[in-house]
This record gives C-alpha cells, sequence and structure tokens, in this order.
C-alpha cells in the first residue's frame, strides 16, 4: 500500500509500479478534483486496487465511495461494531482493519465482517526461549558464509554440504526439481552444487535456515528475511565499498534472533562475519546497517523516512523501490520452486 501526494497520482508515478503489486492510498486531505476522478478511474480501469480511510464515509469522497475497492478503519479509533452495517451496505467493497494488537480483536473483527487485517499482532515476532544454538542450524550458518565467502571454490563448498546429510539431500533434491528435462536424475553432491549455481545454493541454504527455526510458525519471517537479503543485494553495490554478497548475509540474518529464541549478540557470537555485518546486525550501524533500516522503512510504508534515508545514503528513491520489488517478486519465485 503506498500513500501517493496528489501530484504524484497526476503525474502518473503509480504506472512505474506493478499493477497486481501495488494498492494506492487516496489521503484525507486530497480533494476529489474532475482531474484527479479521471485519473483515479483510468487507475482503476488498469488493475490498480483503491484504498480510502474510513473518513470517506463522512467527507467530499463520500459520492464517490465506489470508486473505492478498499476502505481501512483504524482499531484504535473505530469501534468494529459500529461498522456491521457499513459492511452489509457496501458488498463490493472489501474492509480492511488496521492496528490489531491482540488475538481477541482479531477474532472480533472476523466476527464483525473485516476480511483484511494489519497490525502488531501480525508482525510482531514471538522469540521463544531456547538454549544454546542448536548444532545443525550453526552448520546451515556456516554454509551460507563460506558460500558467499568463497563463491568459487566448489570443492569446499561440496564439502561443508556433505557435512550435513540432511542439507545434502536438500540440495541435491533441489537440483533434481530445477533439472526436470534431464532424463538422468543428479545424485552426486559436486554435480547437484555445480547445476544449482551460486545463486540458487546461496538463497536455497538461506531458505533453510529459516525453516528450520521453529517451523510454521515463522512462515512470515522466512519470506521477509529472503526479501530482505535479495534487496540489499541489489542495492549494497549502489553504494561504495559495500559487498553484496556481505549485504545479502545482513539481510537473511536479519530475524535470526525471533528465530533462535535467543538475543542478537548471542547469535552473531557463533558466525564468522565481517564487523561491519555484525554492526549493522546488533545496532543497524555503518552503511549496512543504514539499508537494513531503509528496507525496515519500505516494508513499512513509512515514506517520509524512506525520501530521507535515500537523500542521506545519496540514493534514487525510484531505484530503490524498483530494487526492492524485483526483491519481493524473486522471494515469491524461490518460495515457490524451492523444496524445503
Amino acid at each position: 500500500m503506498v500513500s501517493f501526494s496528489e501530484t504524484a497520482l497526476l503525474d502518473e508515478l503509480p504506472l512505474s509500479m506493478p499493477v497486481t503489486r501495488l494498492v494506492i492510498c487516496i489521503s484525507e486531505k486530497t480533494k476529489p478534483s474532475p482531474l484527479l476522478l479521471n485519473k483515479l478511474r483510468a487507475y482503476k480501469k488498469a488493475g490498480f486496487m483503491l484504498l480510502a480511510s474510513s473518513a470517506v464515509f463522512s467527507n467530499h469522497w463520500m459520492e464517490h465511495i465506489n470508486l473505492f475497492n478498499l476502505v481501512s478503519v483504524d482499531m484504535d479509533r473505530d469501534d468494529p461494531m459500529r461498522w456491521v452495517g457499513t459492511i452489509s451496505d457496501y458488498p463490493d467493497i472489501r474492509f480492511l482493519i488496521r492496528k490489531v494488537e491482540k488475538q481477541e480483536e482479531f477474532t472480533l473483527a472476523q466476527q464483525f465482517g473485516f476480511s483484511l487485517f494489519q497490525g502488531y499482532f501480525f508482525e510482531q515476532p514471538v522469540i521463544r526461549r531456547q538454549g544454546d544454538v542448536a548444532p545443525s542450524v550453526i552448520t546451515l550458518l556456516d554454509a551460507c558464509i563460506i558460500i558467499n565467502r568463497s563463491p568459487y571454490d566448489i570443492d569446499e563448498i561440496t564439502d561443508v554440504i556433505s557435512r550435513d546429510v540432511s542439507l545434502l539431500y536438500k540440495v541435491v533434491t533441489s537440483a533434481n526439481v530445477l533439472a526436470k528435462s534431464k532424463k538422468k536424475s543428479i545424485s552426486n553432491p559436486k554435480q547437484a552444487v555445480v547445476y544449482l549455481g551460486l545463486e540458487s545454493l546461496r538463497r536455497l541454504i538461506s531458505l533453510l535456515i529459516m525453516s528450520n527455526m521453529n517451523h510454521q510458525e515463522c512462515l512470515h519471517l522466512q519470506n521477509a528475511a529472503i526479501l530482505r537479503a535479495i534487496f540489499m543485494q541489489q542495492t549494497a553495490p549502489m553504494l561504495k565499498g559495500l559487498d553484496a554478497d556481505e549485504g545479502f548475509l545482513v539481510g537473511a540474518f536479519s530475524f535470526l534472533d525471533a528465530m533462535l529464541g535467543c538475543p542478537m549478540e548471542d547469535v552473531v557470537s557463533h558466525l564468522d562475519l565481517s564487523k561491519e555485518a555484525k554492526q549493522a546486525l546488533l545496532s543497524q550501524h555503518g552503511h549496512y546497517g543504514a539499508l537494513l533500516e531503509l528496507c525496515k522503512h519500505i516494508e513499512h510504508a513509512h515514506w517520509d523516512w524512506v525520501s530521507k534515508r535515500c537523500e542521506k545514503l545519496t540514493l534514487k528513491e525510484r531505484i530503490v523501490l524498483k530494487a526492492f520489488e524485483k526483491a519481493r517478486e524473486q522471494t515469491q519465485t524461490l518460495a515457490a520452486t524451492m523444496q524445503v
């Protein structure tokens, strides 16, 4: 969901983004001029979803209510029960309730007819306390680091993968999934490594790391971590002195504390990461930390902060947003094709 200024809407900025990924949010302060209304109708006809706040039922947009696909309601400002009748009166509009913080609020909102939900309840990782970091997880983390540090040493990569039977099985299985056209299946570890290629292998192992932590409870975090990894891999080279592979690691490991159930300090102490990468993970300091912070602001649609951070890093905002969208698409493809 992106909130565009009236100028941006009239300048057709949304057309630079994929229609299936974007929800255009209309600000309460924006007035429905004839020119703007024509633009919005064109956006809707092109397939874009249009969202308005709950104020749309009491301001100058009310007579154009049928223009919107979605209406958002804030849990902390509006009584959800008050919207039962409105939701019934407008079956063609989907109602999103925001700022859902508890299970009870989520359940009530469902009962009152809301079909879309957003809030702290869905975004905040639940950290479950555990003992030391499991050896199998450390093996995966070591493999990920070695692949990034020695990307062209096939023998060393094959050796570290072969130390863990489960990891080796996943690598060989994924290679065979991608090699459907081959008459003979792949069974040799080195052949599997070569066939997968560096990028697929790196991302497969990162995804395996995420999937081995709290299983289905952190599926959302798995995808979010991979998205961050790909985004930082793509944007790191835009800053002088930053390494794409190191950026990938910082993004991929940014949720490890929540997934392993222990402080990030404890996780980082086990890993052979650079000082800059550790600094980014522990305190979001340095250039890698700045990129990680930028990614988080994009995730939460803090567009003012995104603009400020891009300006500070001398990055072009439009290029950064396109990199994020590309990372999202690659994450979805990766999750769909890799056998985890």
